[in-house]
């Protein structure tokens, strides 16, 4: 079986000239031979630089061409990519990439500079997407400098291929491993059943490459079609794009496609958009917002995309089955080559969702180092029930936050929470949010209750998290409410806020 950076070798081989990807802010455009050739340089300047198979290449760009010339390059030379997202704060990021052991790092020049001064990168390779800054050696450089590289890749189909991370339920971060046979079954799989990307079109990328806008790179790639990259999700952007561009397929997640469609200039573009596909996911979408969209969009096939960081690709929900108004409320039918059983306690009607696919990670990043993970099924956190072949989600076994398209950890936030002097105890929740499916809510005790200043708290938690992890609101309570394990009882401070709400996802 090939390995993943034959996607873009043959494609080179049988398209040469045609546009792999057009960068919207930039304007620049890079053929199939342009994104073939710096690849091979950077491989081999990789190789030649003392990388060898296994090691890992830390990839902490905005979406952008040396993102994907830093992913597949780490393919090609034998490596492993490792997708940090740009999002996160530097001691964030940091983590991640220590977790990987990572022996190279590709970053901007203000990043860079940053993780020079931590010891544990003093001996790393850094490569920068732009060329300011001393930290690292300029990309751009690089792939002037040509160079291709000889790596026998036969037979390395079941190595290691990318390194994937989202944090733990603990609030530590955690990371999963996947093989290139993995990705490309998945990747073929969801091309096949999902995405049905049409030859020779135009995809809209408008989440991180490094989530879940990074799926739709080998599909459209075998597709020999045109990545159009946004380095950031900016509503007007959007209008633009589809306003001038044709485009085939997007990806949305449904904090996406609502702003999209109460913004009077993107709604219009996106009513005369043409799109052939749209693909959303990541969180529950309101019902309101999807039956908007459908109406708006009558001739687009819609399709929901319902996974898990170590699931990976679960179930699809396809058109047809969007204009049934009781099976538009399900995560639809199981991929063809995944199963999944309900494990549910005897006295439960809900059970927790499980899966077994042949994409499944084969090993953890974590603390302790790599664990090879030996369960054939994976389990998703995710309480459902199956009726008549369809998925339907009811809940989530632990207390995780999606908050447009992102998951949010709890544990994590009340850490950093609980390290501000002014803070005796904390606890985070959920509340659900017409615009980010699901908004972060802290609930505090502070010190003195007099002095309480949620700007404060606010910025605190900026110095350490991503901005989407930052609570929306903080809340001074008494004292922080214990459930019988004698833990912060989440459910019981958040019950007024999901009051009337059918269950508890958004």
């Amino acid at each position: 079986m090939p390995l993943i950076d034959s996607v873009v070798s043959r494609a080179a081989y049988a398209a040469p000239d045609r546009i792999a990807v057009r960068e919207w802010e930039s304007g620049r455009t890079f053929t199939y031979s342009d994104l073939d050739a710096a690849i091979s340089a950077l491989a081999a300047w990789l190789k030649a630089h003392g990388l060898n198979s296994g090691d890992a290449v830390a990839i902490h760009l905005p979406n952008s061409f040396e993102f994907l010339v830093a992913q597949f390059a780490s393919f090609r030379f034998g490596g492993v990519a490792a997708y940090i997202n740009f999002r996160l704060a530097p001691a964030e990021a940091a983590r991640q990439m220590k977790l990987a052991r990572v022996r190279a790092i590709v970053t901007t020049s203000e990043k860079a500079a940053i993780f020079r001064e931590d010891p544990d990168f003093r001996d790393v390779l850094v490569i920068q997407k732009d060329g300011a800054g001393s930290a690292g050696t300029a990309i751009a450089d690089v792939i002037s400098a040509g160079g291709r590289i000889d790596f026998d890749g036969s037979g390395g189909e079941d190595r290691d291929a990318i390194a994937r991370f989202t944090s733990g339920s603990t609030g530590s971060p955690k990371g999963v491993l996947v093989t290139h046979r993995a990705w490309l079954i998945r990747a073929v799989s969801m091309l096949s059943e999902e995405m049905q990307i049409v030859p020779f079109s135009s995809t809209l990328v408008l989440g991180p490459l490094t989530h879940q806008a990074g799926l739709f790179v080998i599909p459209t790639f075998l597709r020999r079609g045109t990545m159009v990259l946004l380095e950031d999700f900016d509503v007007e952007k959007v209008g633009a794009v589809l306003s001038s561009e044709r485009i085939s397929c997007t990806q949305m997640v449904p904090t996406i496609m609502h702003l999209v469609l109460e913004t009077p200039p993107a709604r219009k573009a996106f009513r005369n958009s043409g799109l052939d596909r749209l693909i959303y996911g990541g969180s529950p979408v309101r019902q309101a917002v999807l039956e908007d969209a459908l109406q708006l969009l009558p001739a687009t096939e819609f399709i929901q995309g319902y996974g898990s960081h170590e699931a990976g690709a679960i179930s699809y929900l396809d058109g047809a089955a969007h204009r049934d108004p009781i099976l538009r409320h399900s995560a639809g039918r199981p991929f063809l080559a995944a199963e999944i059983r309900i494990r549910k306690a005897a006295s439960e009607d809900l059970g927790e969702i499980e899966v077994k696919a042949p994409w499944l990670p084969h090993a953890r990043l974590t603390e302790a180092g790599r664990e090879p993970i030996t369960d054939e099924w994976a389990a998703t956190g995710d309480l459902g029930e199956m009726k008549d072949g369809f998925l339907f989600l009811r809940d989530r076994l632990n207390d995780v936050i999606i908050s447009g398209g992102f998951n949010v950890y709890p544990m994590e936030i009340e850490k950093v929470l609980n390290l501000h002097p002014d803070i005796l105890g904390a606890a985070v929740v959920s509340a659900p949010d017409d615009r980010w499916g699901e908004r972060v809510i802290a609930f505090v005790v502070p010190r003195d209750a007099a002095a309480f200043s949620e700007q404060n708290l606010r910025d605190h938690c900026r110095g350490s998290l991503a901005n989407y992890k930052v609570p929306k609101e903080f809340h001074a309570i008494a004292e922080i409410p214990l459930n019988a394990n004698g833990k912060p009882d989440r459910r019981r401070l958040s019950q007024t806020m999901w009051a009337g709400q059918e269950r508890r996802i958004n």
